[in-house]
């Protein structure tokens, strides 16, 4: 049975809608199937040779979004995955969540369990797990083989097996088992009295207690099959199947329990617990109408798993789940927000691709390769504030600086709009300051509602959380990304030391932060590229728990990293020579530069027509950042230290369409980057209070600017954050209103 067991992982409802805007999507992923393949070599001096119909090949798995960190593991028992080729370096970051900051859960549900089969632990040496992971991998993929074999179609994974393939298209990171049940198990038991039953006739040097257990609490009776496979029976305890190779039972340690796949037979009795769980969730009414099971990628190989509906009831009623996929960075116990789109027919929640929304929701993946701070750090600079070394720690977070840049939610890009007789391209903006973006799904729904938000092509977004408690511990930015099917970018402003304001920690005392980040985002269904991060120094008033008024919430946020501004190019599709980052990410775009020069824009004169995008939040108005500007999208006076153009903005990118940016800054802001402010006097953007009967207060303070430098098809409209789902006591989403615009380009496209 799966021994890294969570307190109560998983649970994700069925209830999640499927947006129809990615039917496409959903629908051109294809369900990989396992093909058979001999391996060739001979075996170890001890094994035997195995039969050829039991050696799997290692199937490629067509879907470049698949949040599968074990799609490049090995599929041969005895080997490690290669550290460049597996994201050894995310597993083992979420190993480390799972050891030393594991979320809360209620004491009266099953804990979370360190303690595994391996003696030794996995703890200290994570490789070892690996190497579990790596056999349970070839046991799976020689049960695939033998059950076409033995014409067994009526089998599925369940336990933290099956929430492994639902999360994460594999095993759970800290899993070391797999687990399955099998409608009848009649072939498997006409296969166990015809087989070979003198294993140590065959392998004399495998000790007996790698295979074999007989006591008064259980018996576990081997057969020798295939050649180098063990079919194990077993009684009293378990009146079920374990299924392994003989090299896996080689590398059994004294005091272990038996491993392989442990394999539940519905014919002769469940377990308690999976009796009741399948009982009550429909899986056994499921099963034995011999109704269609899936097949989905699972590691390096596949697997087969029940329909989504009924996996996410079995999860919720054996662990308490309701979003199981949040795990290990909330305990998943509270439901997530349904997606707000209802598919017509019950068919796309029929098909295994309904787990590929779970895991595009769950996907963490690139904080945590590129931004992940441990608890322990974190924890240690804390109690170190105040003490004037802000920008020394903040030197020390990884890739501060480095952009995360999705183009797989709309991988074919946008059309952006057209007038004067299609010559001109237009595009929708929407700015906002989302107060941490734990609203992100009310702001989906003002999206659609709204008329002036509608179909938007570019979404500027300030203050989006990723992995803190107040938020959920999710990436805001990438569910509202998926909700609304864009690509987006996203730059951390800071790595949060605490839960944030008073009233925040407050609200989510016995909770913790999982990843501890805050930053900006850009999403746009068009392409993005040449993403950039400025950035001011930090200071010393952010890194303190002593009030400093208008700073630091009086004390209770400390925080390091620094204000900044998040830009890119967006290009209405893909091409070979758009860059990710700016400059190719060859070197990191510094906040500090020493020479304002150090760029390359050559590749510029390559690349297609397009605009220039970004959001601000408070970034100084200094010479530093004016040349920085300058040299990113040139245009308007130069400063005097640039000499990156004639100093007249004839320079420019010749295709370059416009420039648009949005924020929180200063009256000096959009003349420092030789924009034009567009809102006015009566853009009244904060403060916001929504009240009842649809009535609203904004103000006094008139902000969140849009700058640039194209003429307005229509021009600045404010729309209140309010969600009336309950008339009497609506909901405030953030303190800042939602800006909007239509701008059109100042090039035409027809000479482009």
């Amino acid at each position: 049975m799966p021994m890294m067991k969570m307190m109560t992982m998983m649970t994700g409802f069925a209830s999640m809608s499927i947006r129809q805007r990615r039917r496409a999507f959903v629908a051109s992923i294809v369900v990989v199937f396992f093909a058979v393949h001999v391996m060739k070599g001979q075996q170890q001096q001890h094994q035997r040779a195995p039969s050829a119909l039991s050696q799997p090949s290692q199937p490629s798995h067509q879907n470049n979004r698949n949040m599968n960190l074990h799609a490049a593991f090995p599929i041969q028992c005895g080997q490690l995955p290669q550290q460049e080729q597996a994201n050894t370096s995310v597993l083992s970051k979420i190993y480390d969540i799972i050891l030393r900051d594991a979320p809360f859960a209620p004491k009266y549900r099953i804990n979370f369990n360190p303690v595994n089969h391996n003696p030794a632990g996995f703890a200290e040496d994570p490789t070892l797990l690996y190497q579990t992971q790596v056999c349970s991998y070839e046991n799976l993929a020689r049960w695939n083989v033998l059950s076409q074999q033995l014409n067994i179609s009526d089998w599925a994974l369940h336990g933290g097996a099956a929430m492994g393939g639902k999360c994460f298209g594999a095993m759970n990171p800290w899993d070391d088992d797999i687990d399955l049940t099998i409608g009848n198990c009649s072939a498997l038991d006409s296969m166990w009295d015809k087989a070979e039953r003198n294993i140590s006739k065959s392998f004399p040097h495998l000790d007996e207690g790698s295979y074999s257990m007989n006591n008064s609490g259980a018996i576990w009776d081997p057969r020798l099959i295939e050649g180098d496979l063990l079919l194990i029976k077993g009684d009293k305890c378990c009146p079920w199947y374990k299924f392994m190779t003989i090299k896996e039972a080689s590398m059994w340690k004294k005091g272990s329990p038996i491993t392989g796949i442990d394999m539940e037979c519905m014919d002769r009795g469940l377990s308690a617990r999976e009796g009741h769980t399948k009982r009550k969730s429909g899986w056994r009414e499921h099963m034995e109408n011999n109704r269609q099971m899936l097949t989905i990628p699972y590691g390096p190989t596949t697997a087969k798993m029940v329909p989504p509906i009924i996996l996410n009831k079995y999860i919720a009623i054996r662990y308490g789940k309701r979003s199981p996929c949040r795990f290990p960075f909330e305990n998943g116990v509270d439901e997530d927000p349904p997606l707000s789109e209802i598919a017509p027919s019950s068919t796309y929640r029929e098909t295994s691709t309904m787990f590929q929304l779970d895991q595009d929701r769950a996907s963490m993946e690139f904080a945590l390769q590129h931004w992940y701070v441990p608890k322990e750090k974190r924890l240690e600079w804390k109690k170190n504030a105040g003490n004037m070394k802000q920008m020394e720690y903040t030197a020390q977070i990884p890739n501060l600086d480095t952009v995360e840049v999705d183009n797989s939610i709309s991988p074919q890009g946008c059309s952006w709009g057209r007038i004067d007789d299609n010559s001109t391209a237009t595009i929708k903006v929407i700015g906002w300051n989302a107060e941490r973006g734990k609203h992100w799904d009310k702001f989906y729904t003002l999206i659609q509602k709204m008329e002036e938000l509608r179909l938007p092509h570019v979404v500027l977004l300030n203050e989006m959380d990723i992995g803190m408690a107040r938020s959920r511990n999710v990436h805001t930015a990438r569910q509202l990304a998926l909700e609304l099917g864009m690509n987006y970018a996203y730059g951390v402003e800071f790595l949060e030391l605490t839960r944030g304001t008073k009233e925040e920690q407050d609200a989510t005392e016995n909770k913790r932060d999982a990843l501890s980040l805050h930053g900006n985002a850009l999403l746009t269904k068009c392409i993005l590229g040449d993403a950039m991060i400025l950035r001011d120094e930090l200071p010393h008033t952010y890194f303190s728990d002593k009030a400093h008024r208008g700073v630091n919430a009086n004390g209770y946020e400390v925080r390091l990293g620094g204000r900044m501004g998040l830009f890119a190019r967006i290009f209405e599709s893909p091409h070979q020579h758009i860059p990710l980052r700016h400059n190719n990410n060859n070197r990191a775009a510094t906040s500090i530069a020493t020479s304002v020069d150090s760029y390359d824009y050559q590749y510029l004169e390559d690349v297609p027509p397009h605009f220039v995008v970004g959001n601000i939040h408070k970034l100084d108005e200094s010479d530093v950042n004016q040349a920085r500007l300058w040299n990113y999208y040139g245009f308007g006076n130069p400063p005097p230290r640039s000499s990156k153009y004639d100093g007249k903005g004839e320079d420019k990118p010749i295709k370059q369409l416009g420039v648009v940016i949005q924020g929180d800054f200063g009256p000096k802001m959009c003349p420092l980057g030789g924009l034009v402010k567009m809102n006015n006097g009566n853009h009244k953007t904060f403060r916001v209070n929504c009240l009842a009967d649809g009535k609203v207060k904004i103000g006094p303070l008139a902000g969140d600017y849009f700058c640039t430098n194209m003429p307005a098809v229509r021009g600045v409209a404010v729309t209140a954050p309010c969600d009336w789902s309950d008339n009497r006591n609506p909901l405030t989403l953030a303190d800042h209103a939602i800006v909007s615009i239509i701008l059109h380009a100042n090039k035409d496209m027809s000479v482009l």
